[in-house]
């Protein structure tokens, strides 16, 4: 008899209690979720603002590529630094594994046209969609 009353106790004791490992995994989660956004953008950029709003339909979120331009003419293609150069040979590559490419342009507001320009004109040529990033006007 006193062998079935151990047997119960180390039963009991067999039990793993996963509570703290749970919290410890959310946790983490909600740091990731907070510290992701703000990992994303790498470059300082002054939007310009907008009066009005358009909607569009854009496609996957996989498929939308951030190109950023900072006041220094430097330029972020995702989180890769890249030439202005070379951004129509590196979004001809992407265009080419990707057809539904889009390309979300977040400028400086004070650049000089002919930096938005060449950007612009590496876009068009090869041959994806394009999405200017802005702030919303709040004069109103």
């Amino acid at each position: 008899m006193r062998r079935s009353r151990f047997h119960a106790q180390t039963h009991n004791l067999a039990e793993l209690n996963i509570t703290p490992l749970l919290d410890l995994v959310f946790v983490l989660l909600i740091i990731f979720m907070i510290t992701t956004p703000l990992m994303e953008q790498q470059l300082p950029v002054d939007l310009p603002q907008a009066t009005t709003t358009l909607t569009s339909t854009l496609p996957d979120p996989k498929s939308i590529l951030t190109l950023t331009l900072g006041k220094d003419g430097s330029a972020l293609l995702g989180s890769d630094k890249i030439d202005l150069n070379q951004l129509a040979s590196l979004l001809s590559q992407r265009k080419a594994r990707d057809p539904e490419l889009v390309v979300s342009l977040r400028a400086d507001a004070s650049l000089p046209y002919e930096t938005i320009f060449r950007a612009l004109e590496s876009v068009r040529t090869a041959g994806a969609r394009l999405d200017l990033a802005n702030t919303p006007d709040t004069r109103k």
